[in-house]
This record gives structure tokens, sequence and C-alpha cells, in this order.
């Protein structure tokens, strides 16, 4: 059950400011999302929806909208346009704002000595939040498509970030 929205956006250094944001990935019919509350993983999963109605997906958003009641949508960047103005048209109607999280930012949080892959950052994420381990796809090969449940690991993976970042790289619209 979600909690209720508890969050204090004062300025007052001595209490502790809640931020709970609504992560995605979004991808022609279909969508990873993860809700976060600063730190805590509250939510994640995957959606799909069939071909050409964009009204089905923009629903499914609004359904996570209402159930959580973010302070913040973050989109990962690269999102298709239509998929993207949808999302955005929903945070509006909802009055949250929008943040663009740049891939090269989220690759930057989870680098150690080189560039981690996809895979990397979902092992990572995995072990940082083990209930979302049994949902790790194995590594591809080449010939391989990207597995859909990667999807929900991108989406984890913008959240932490925007967490760790400085609002400097991340764009608000």
């Amino acid at each position: 059950m979600p909690r209720p929205v508890l969050a204090c956006l004062c300025m007052n250094r001595s209490r502790r400011q809640l931020i709970r944001a609504l992560a995605l990935d979004l991808h022609p019919r279909s969508f990873g999302y993860a809700v976060f509350e600063n730190a805590e993983l509250l939510d994640w999963g995957l959606r799909r929806w069939p071909s050409r109605q964009l009204k089905t997906a923009g629903r499914k958003i609004r359904r996570l909208f209402d159930l959580w009641q973010p302070m913040r949508l973050l989109i990962r960047e690269g999102a298709p346009r239509r998929e993207y103005e949808m999302a955005q048209a929903v945070a509006r109607h909802a009055k949250v704002p929008v943040v663009d999280v740049r891939r090269a930012v989220v690759q930057d949080a989870f680098r150690s000595s080189r560039r981690p892959s996809r895979f990397d950052i979902a092992e990572l994420i995995s072990e940082r939040y083990p209930e979302l381990h049994p949902r790790l796809p194995a590594k591809r090969k080449l010939t391989e498509n990207e597995p859909f449940q990667l999807r929900m690991f991108n989406a984890a993976a913008v959240g932490m970030t925007f967490r760790r970042m400085s609002h400097h790289k991340a764009l608000e619209v």
C-alpha cells in the first residue's frame, strides 16, 4: 500500500526532505518504471500496450501518478518523441515537474574504472535492492535483442542517479 505523501519542501535543513519520484524508461509500446522516496524503492515494474494506442500508455502512467503521487517525473534521455510528450502531458496535468536525465550522467553515476554497460548497472542496482535480483536479466549475446526486463532497471538507474546528481546536470522542463 502506498504511503501518503509526507514531503516537506521547506528550506529548513534540520528536517529531512522527502522527495517521491517516478522514473520512466520510455519505449514505443512499453515502459519500465521505478518509484523512489529518497533512497527507498517503493515500486517497480514494466508496462506494455498495443501498437498505436498511446492513450492506453497515458492511462497506465496516470494510474501510477494517482497511486504514488510523485513530486518529480524523471525521464531517461532518448525517449521516443510521442511517448515523451504523452508522459509530459500527464505530468503537466498533475502539476509535477519533469526532469530529463542524460544517459551519460547515469553512466557516470555508476562508473568505477571503466564505462559500465546497462547489464553492469542492472547488477549494481540488484545488489542495492535485492528484491529486484529475481528480475535481473542474463547478459545478452551480440545477436540477441535487449531483454524486456532491462527497461525496469534503466528506470531504477535514472531514479538512483537523480538522487545523487547535482541539479546542473539534469534538465528540468
